[in-house]
């Protein structure tokens, strides 16, 4: 059965024991009873069908689900063994090769005797003009993924390679590039690999180097591995994992239901796949680097069991190296055994495993594979990292700073770098790769966002306090007049709780509402007016591009030859109205006169920008931010505090987002609703 994942801060782990005290094959955690150590098919609970997804993005890929019966099941855990054969890749002496004239678009020759698997190696035997060499080997027994290993003091020597499989049918696929993989365990490694690939049922193999090799080093193995596919109904089906019930949290399909091999006994890995003593504070997003053609889940199960053979006797990890995967629709398999309820520290990103969740997309999300994360995939890696993080108290839409344990192969940082990271980060963020796919990455963004709508969703023994449902409401309506939506109070009230009102304010600030809003009261406080939508989109464009602040447009209005002409069109006419309007006191006979003359010498930009810049109006603005946030006069001290930093290097949305960020605010905001 999936696993479905209660609220992560009331999860509890206990052993139902007999009456002498010994444990029974009962086990109850999060709240459902699962029974251990059966050999039958596990069901499934519920039937296979497409997930309603809560992100709006719209991928290039996005897979149909079709229904499957209720009462379909997946395999017997014993009949998902993978297997892993190994061979050696050689390279025959030049005068020996037989030459094409491109290696990557010539199929392998059928000859009387072809190499097989059994005979231990893979030559390659071929080159062409550009100096490319490949060989290709027949595995009758049949394989579905693919890939490289090789010492790591070799490692300078062996160059990029790449793969391609016949099917069953004879076809030969395109060419996948064997990217070498950056996962390792914190501690490190000493045989490198390529990433694995999964590509399906194929009988043959052809080995290829990307670019030109003049010499291949001695030591580099080619794994081939398999494993039986599930044939039941269900995991056959293409289709999201429903949930049999209402639950609150993610349907999590378990190690026991895709078939997953034991971990070791004793990790040996400094202290990979042992619970991290500080829980959770991040989350790492990969992808697989599996060919996005996979049609059905009993696939992404079989790529998945053979990932971990993969890790377990190539690399020589204890268990599979992420502690959660995700297929393109959206179903989420637990990965490192323990993950769903311990922080466990998996191998997915060398030097940051500790404290973080590894979360990886089966698929290929790179430009030249031209496929981007469907939107239940993106809603999937969300829902695991919301209710994760949600576990130890992370607001997964923030900042937070991670300590490199080490340096590995591939690593940007050495041992003891602190490295400021979003809360959910890419693979390249921490390592020389492209992981998670350059059409994926820019989609992290969105991903936290919703990871942290569903970490509140996840975690409803802890309810927002109602003074931050207020908060959320006091902001929307001091910064665009307005009450916020139920949607919008959704979104913000649980990562106010977490990091303050300052977060809300700094995206306001950044939001077309906010800037639209006070565009509008500046038009209509100097000329009288609301801006035409011509005008309002305007103003908004030169704000994102840097022309001027927010704060700017009003004095910008000000220099305008209409408000002069509304103002009486003499200069000492527009000197008082200014002095009204910034100073909010009219001027006197001398000052009138001053800068009467100014206004002829200066033009009135000149003088909006002196009146406007002067410490006696930012002093007015200041007093007037107070009043409009907090309900009252700034003391002399944090008034003298203001006009300096503002006069000085901060600018009025720093004051904002002080005054929204503190306890006065919220106190009020409470009181208000």
């Amino acid at each position: 059965m999936a696993r479905h994942v209660a609220a992560p801060a009331s999860r509890s782990k206990q052993d139902s024991r007999d009456g002498a005290g010994r444990p029974t094959l009962a086990s109850t955690v999060v709240g459902r009873t699962i029974i251990l150590g059966v050999a039958p098919a596990m069901v499934l609970g519920g039937a296979l069908a497409p997930a309603a997804t809560a992100l709006t993005t719209q991928p290039s890929l996005e897979p149909e689900g079709i229904a499957a019966s209720a009462d379909s099941a997946l395999p017997d855990v014993g009949t998902t063994e993978a297997q892993v054969e190994t061979v050696e890749v050689s390279a025959a002496p030049v005068e020996q090769a037989a030459v094409v004239d491109d290696v990557t678009g010539t199929d392998p020759e059928q000859a009387t005797e072809t190499a097989t698997a059994a005979d231990g190696a893979v030559v390659l035997d071929t080159a062409d003009a550009d100096g490319r060499i490949a060989g290709a080997i027949e595995v009758p027994e049949g394989f579905q993924t693919v890939g490289l290993s090789w010492p790591a003091e070799i490692d300078q020597a062996v160059p990029e390679m790449q793969v391609r499989t016949r099917a069953a049918d004879g076809t030969w696929s395109g060419w996948s590039h064997l990217e070498k993989s950056t996962d390792d365990a914190d501690g490190g490694s000493a045989v490198v690999t390529s990433a694995p690939v999964y590509v399906g049922e194929a009988d043959a193999v052809q080995l290829a180097t990307v670019d030109e090799a003049a010499e291949f080093p001695a030591g580099v193995e080619l794994s081939l591995v398999s494993s039986a596919q599930v044939t039941t109904a269900a995991a056959t089906t293409s289709g999201a994992v429903a949930p049999s019930a209402a639950t609150n949290g993610p349907t999590i399909i378990t190690r026991e239901e895709w078939g997953a091999a034991p971990r070791c006994l004793e990790p040996g890995t400094g202290p990979t796949w042992f619970p991290a003593g500080g829980g959770l504070k991040a989350a790492a997003v990969h992808h697989t680097v599996n060919p996005n053609d996979y049609t059905t889940v009993a696939e992404a199960m079989q790529a998945i069991r053979n990932d971990q053979a993969y890790h377990q006797q190539t690399h020589g990890w204890c268990d599979i190296g992420y502690n959660f995967l995700v297929d393109k629709w959206g179903n989420i398999y637990e990965g490192a055994d323990g993950s769903i309820e311990e922080p466990i520290i998996g191998a997915h990103t060398g030097g940051f495993n500790t404290g973080t969740v590894g979360v990886a997309m089966v698929g290929t999300y790179t430009s030249a594979e031209g496929v981007k994360p469907s939107a239940a995939q993106q809603d999937g890696v969300a829902r695991i990292i919301g209710s994760r993080l949600a576990k130890y108290g992370v607001n997964p839409d923030e900042k937070t700073v991670l300590t490199a344990a080490g340096h590995t192969d591939g690593g940007r940082y050495d041992a003891g770098d602190k490295v400021t990271l979003q809360r959910v980060f890419g693979h390249r963020d921490t390592h020389q790769t492209e992981c998670p796919g350059a059409l994926a990455y820019p989609l992290l963004a969105g991903i936290q966002d919703q990871a942290a709508v569903y970490a509140k969703q996840y975690a409803p023994q802890d309810p927002v306090a109602e003074e931050y449902t207020n908060l959320v409401q006091a902001v929307y309506k001091d910064s665009v007049g307005s009450e916020a939506t139920a949607a919008q109070i959704a979104s913000w009230e649980y990562k106010v709780s977490v990091s303050g009102g300052g977060v809300l304010a700094e995206a306001m600030e950044k939001s077309d509402s906010y800037r639209k809003a006070r565009i509008i009261a500046a038009f209509r406080g100097t000329l009288g007016y609301a801006p035409t939508s011509t005008q309002l989109s305007g103003h908004v464009a030169g704000i994102k591009k840097g022309v001027r602040t927010v704060d700017e447009v009003e004095p910008y209005l000000l220099m305008n030859p209409l408000y002069y002409k509304k103002k009486g069109g003499t200069n000492g006419t527009y000197v008082t109205a200014l002095y009204q309007h910034i100073l909010k006191r009219s001027p006197t006979a001398h000052e009138r006169k001053v800068w009467a003359a100014k206004v002829g010498s200066l033009g009135r930009q000149g003088v909006v920008e002196a009146l406007w810049e002067s410490r006696a109006a930012v002093g007015v603005r200041v007093k007037a931010t107070y009043q409009h946030y907090l309900g009252v006069q700034p003391t002399s001290a944090q008034l003298t505090l203001w006009t300096d930093r503002i006069v000085g290097k901060y600018s009025e949305a720093d004051l904002r987002r002080s005054l929204i960020s503190s306890q006065s605010y919220l106190t009020r905001a409470d009181a208000r609703y």
